[in-house]
């Protein structure tokens, strides 16, 4: 993807996510699948970076603290969303707030980072507007990681069918 940022960029965002990307519950997102192959853990990996490089090279001038740890925590709902049918329907609206909820009960959050997680699928969520340039900056990321994860997800199943 175009977001790719210097050895020193991803040193800094990497130091930001200590404690979190690491911690056991955050690892837990490894085991379930977001987008086709992609796991929710590399999914949140790559909204972060894409939030990251967007600040930067749009020269928004976030706090990187909170846009790095909102953006890893916005998909942190913890199930397959695939095979949870009385969740299945409705995950689009709901899991903003499920993740923010699970998020507040693990870590300690700043107001900012609790909108950010609640407001990453508007205009979904009508009601969830992003209040701060992270949350809009979030948004964003996550509307492009899911874009390109999906396209990818079609263009290996296509290649897989013509073998």
């Amino acid at each position: 993807m175009f977001c790719k940022l210097t050895p020193e960029e991803e040193v800094r965002m990497h130091l930001l996510l200590r404690g979190v990307a690491d911690d056991p519950n955050a690892q837990e997102m490894k085991k379930f699948i977001q987008h086709g192959s992609v796991t929710t853990y590399e999914h949140c990996m790559r909204v972060t970076r894409i939030a990251f490089w967007l600040n930067i090279h749009l020269r928004v001038h976030a706090d990187e603290e909170s846009l790095v740890k909102g953006a890893f925590l916005h998909d942190f709902y913890l199930y397959d969303w695939h095979h949870c049918s009385n969740i299945t329907h409705w995950h689009g609206f709901k899991h903003p707030r499920i993740a923010r909820y699970n998020a507040e009960t693990v870590f300690r959050l700043t107001d900012k980072e609790k909108d950010i997680i609640q407001s990453h699928m508007w205009p979904l969520t009508p009601a969830d507007i992003p209040h701060s340039r992270e949350a809009a900056l979030v948004c964003m990321a996550d509307k492009m990681s899911s874009s390109y994860e999906t396209v990818l997800e079609r263009r290996a199943q296509r290649k897989e069918n013509r073998r």
